[in-house]
């Protein structure tokens, strides 16, 4: 049973099996009426040969007198139709008066016994040609009558009864002929139209096949989508599996990413951790107080990058964040990480220097920028922004290597580092440009004057001021 089940659960086996069923069903109901429409045509054609034949009688027949008496026909010695003249022929001519006797008779018929009157004569109808079929001599014969009313000199009329009797041998014969070959034919095409079917299926069919073996070199990894050209039916189908596996691989390297801005956003609490706790703090009240801001730190950057990863887009446009107090933070911690190097930092902010967006966005972009001009900078680090068309401008400076004019495009792509000897993953500005396109912003890469690189941000302003 479940063999069958799985069977049938093919396509191509249910269209076949319907193809099996109504295809016999529907050339048997067209042989049945081309069987029918065949045999009326036959019994047309018997009834037109009948008539012509009773005609024929009609027409050679004279009356005869005898005795002053008008009760019998003269008919010819031979008849133009062979058919009368052969006995047992198969046709046959009967002539009956109105006292039902018979009058005269084909010589086809000389060694056959007459007819009974009652089964062959109808007397109700004079002038019409009355057809049917009877049972002669245990075999089917058809009968054609027809009544006439002769008149004698006198006027008085005589009843005379024409019969034709055609046996029925040649016409079964006709029709079993014919109905054997119909059925042969009909047979035959079944057959062929079955194997069509088949045919036609798996042509049809094989896009499903191609379609499946594009999922399974999908599913291995040779591609990324279902690759190549697919009928109409299917192509929408294929576009729509398209984007959901677009999506898909979307969402996952989102995560990936996420994960990796969250490691990377980790490093520089970690790295004041890790460097107040070589160095010793003056006492454990400052430790606590610096392992408690860092820890802060760190469940902020856990849960905002667990946001950005459940979330297709940035939704801090609607939120008003003061860049001030992120600044200070950020130049805070990174100069308790990067204290070997003695930095001098500089803080030059507009006044109300105010950006329309998320503060955990602002804390992530500004610490991937600082952190790298922390990194590559030599003795200073600068900071400062201005207004400008409904934008803020915020330029970070240092006075490191710089970065070369061909490069300034490369180095925001994620993995992309100019500088491999130092420790990185190549993620921080990439986030950063993440950050600024997510609210339509703009990041530029330039020489700046302490000698080393520039980094200009265009962030949008709130509606009305704070």
């Amino acid at each position: 049973m479940s063999k069958l089940k799985a069977r049938f659960s093919s396509i191509a086996a249910r269209l076949l099996l319907a193809s099996a069923v109504l295809l016999p069903l529907f050339l048997g109901l067209t042989g049945f009426f081309l069987d029918r429409a065949f045999e009326n045509s036959l019994n047309v054609a018997e009834t037109s040969r009948l008539r012509g034949h009773i005609n024929l009688l009609f027409s050679v027949a004279e009356p005869e007198v005898r005795n002053n008496r008008f009760d019998s026909l003269r008919m010819p010695v031979t008849l133009s139709e062979a058919d009368f003249e052969h006995p047992n022929s198969g046709l046959y001519g009967y002539i009956f008066n109105g006292q039902e006797k018979l009058v005269w008779h084909s010589n086809s018929a000389a060694l056959r016994d007459p007819p009974p009157y009652n089964r062959v004569v109808t007397k109700d109808s004079p002038g019409q040609l009355v057809f049917s079929e009877q049972r002669l001599d245990k075999n089917l014969h058809f009968v054609a009558s027809y009544a006439v009313n002769w008149e004698d000199a006198s006027g008085k009329p005589t009843p005379f009864y024409f019969v034709v009797i055609h046996g029925a041998t040649e016409f079964k014969a006709e029709l079993k002929a014919y109905r054997n070959e119909l059925w042969r034919w009909l047979g035959a095409a079944g057959i062929f139209l079955l194997i069509a079917q088949t045919m036609i299926l798996r042509w049809g069919l094989r896009p499903l096949g191609k379609l499946a073996v594009a999922l399974k070199k999908m599913q291995s990894g040779d591609t990324s989508n279902i690759a190549g050209e697919h009928p109409r039916e299917l192509q929408k189908i294929v576009d729509n599996l398209n984007q959901v596996l677009e999506r898909e691989q979307a969402l996952r390297q989102r995560y990936r990413n996420s994960l990796a801005d969250l490691a990377h956003s980790l490093k520089t609490p970690l790295a004041v951790l890790q460097s107040r706790l070589g160095q010793g703090a003056e006492s454990d009240g400052e430790l606590q107080q610096i392992a408690s801001e860092q820890v802060a730190r760190m469940n902020q950057v856990v849960t905002y990058q667990l946001q950005r990863a459940v979330s297709s887009q940035q939704h801090g446009s609607f939120r008003r964040t003061r860049i001030e107090p992120i600044a200070q933070r950020l130049f805070a911690a990174l100069q308790k990480v990067y204290a070997h190097k003695k930095m001098k930092q500089s803080l030059a902010l507009a006044p109300n220097s105010i950006v329309a967006g998320d503060e955990q966005d602002v804390m992530e972009l500004l610490g991937n920028l600082l952190e790298n001009a922390f990194k590559y900078g030599h003795q200073e680090v600068r900071m400062s922004s201005s207004l400008t068309d409904n934008q803020l401008c915020i330029e970070i400076e240092d006075d490191g290597p710089g970065v070369p004019e061909d490069q300034t495009e490369r180095i925001l792509e994620r993995g992309q580092r100019l500088d491999t000897n130092q420790p990185g993953q190549g993620i921080g500005l990439a986030v950063a440009a993440e950050i600024i396109r997510s609210y339509d912003g703009d990041i530029r890469i330039s020489r700046s004057e302490l000698g080393g690189a520039r980094f200009s941000i265009f962030l949008p302003t709130p509606a009305s001021p704070d």
